[in-house]
């Protein structure tokens, strides 16, 4: 057992060549023999061998992971798999049903493009934290062929977040032994959304399609985000009691989440119309005219399109949940509640969903002067 050359040096005889340690010298590629299984009736080890590499040091390291996997397997049950690529683990990873059933499945697969673009056909065990990092450095200066621009901090945190993931599945199975993507450093995220202000919400509003009004209407009436709104079933929405309950399969969070529309006559409205013109056996609440589902990237272009022949500045659809955000904060509601509502589990997340405008600004400011005012006995602005 071990890495050795099978092949022996050949004089012009056809005779061995002895080496200074009386033994045949040998040349060609490297082999290696590492146990492979048990005998299940002697208990005896079984070996294989196997080409190596060219290259002894390569040899050697494919014979540790080799005779590290089996001692792995006779531990734990599992063995690591030394010839499966980065590739093959992301499209393994991705076909796993925890990740098939995320609501952001469709942009998984995107950004493993990127990742397997840069990583190839490296083995998945020998991608390093180093590695890690350089394609890091280098996405952020790679321009996106949709934005045209250079991915942003938070696009290359969700490709390193993704790959994450998948290579902790991976371990769970016993594929990867090691995540090179675990407490790797992350970009620090600019906040990207806009509050849109209600005036410029209805010039939009006005020049998207029919059958689009209602649904850009309700994300901003309720800071549904786009996937739950078009994923939106009758199943899910009680037109007597005025609510719609998301399950945990409909949410990011996977959480479940109820809104409610009652007391908004507009927003009871924009369901109590959709039932109207639903067709038979419509499941969708949101259809185009002909009954088939609205494609997300179709929307996103509309709504883009909409800013532009009003001359406002193109906001992104994710920016109608920010305004849902901001309103109900302006409205006094308890963060709290708003926090139920919009499903977002942190304050840190809350608060990068509320914007200050300045409304609230100078009202914020005019509650300082009349405490100060107070404080000194209305000497304050004269002090």
């Amino acid at each position: 057992m071990g890495v050795f050359q099978k092949y022996k040096k050949k004089s012009k005889d056809g005779g061995d060549i002895i080496g200074k340690n009386g033994k045949p010298m040998r040349k060609g590629a490297w082999f290696v023999q590492y146990p492979n299984s048990r005998d299940s009736v002697t208990g005896r080890i079984k070996y294989t061998t196997m080409f190596g590499s060219h290259s002894k040091k390569k040899a050697e390291k494919l014979f540790r992971a080799k005779t590290d996997a089996f001692h792995e397997f006779e531990q734990f049950g599992v063995s690591v798999d030394s010839e499966m690529t980065f590739s093959e683990l992301m499209d393994w990873g991705l076909n796993q049903e925890v990740m098939k059933a995320k609501t952001s499945a469709g942009d998984d697969k995107a950004r493993t493009k990127h990742l397997k673009n840069y990583f190839e056909n490296r083995i998945a065990i020998q991608v390093t934290p180093l590695e890690v990092d350089n394609f890091r450095r280098v996405m952020i200066k790679t321009i996106s062929s949709k934005t045209k621009k250079p991915f942003s901090g938070s696009s290359v945190n969700k490709m390193v977040s993704l790959a994450r993931r998948i290579y902790y599945l991976g371990i769970d199975q016993g594929i990867v032994k090691l995540n090179p993507f675990s407490r790797r450093g992350a970009f620090k995220e600019e906040p990207k959304g806009q509050y849109i202000l209600d005036h410029e919400f209805w010039k939009i509003h006005k020049n998207l399609r029919a059958y689009l009004k209602p649904v850009i209407l309700l994300g901003y009436l309720t800071g549904m985000r786009k996937s739950e709104i078009l994923d939106l079933t009758w199943d899910r929405v009680n037109l007597k009691e005025g609510y719609v309950d998301l399950t945990p399969d409909d949410t990011k969070t996977n959480e479940p989440r109820r809104i409610y529309f009652n007391s908004i006559k507009i927003l009871k409205n924009i369901f109590i119309e959709a039932a109207k013109k639903g067709q038979k056996n419509q499941n969708f609440v949101f259809t185009k005219e002909d009954g088939n589902p609205i494609p997300k990237n179709y929307i996103y272009n509309m709504f883009q399109q909409a800013c532009e022949k009003v001359g406002i500045r193109p906001y992104r659809l994710h920016d109608l949940r920010h305004t849902f955000n901001t309103n109900m904060l302006k409205a006094g509601v308890d963060q709290t509640v708003t926090m139920k509502l919009t499903g977002h589990k942190t304050n840190a997340m809350f608060l990068r969903y509320s914007h200050i405008d300045n409304e609230m600004g100078e009202l914020a400011m005019g509650k300082l002067n009349n405490f100060l005012e107070k404080m000194n006995n209305g000497s304050f602005q004269s002090a």
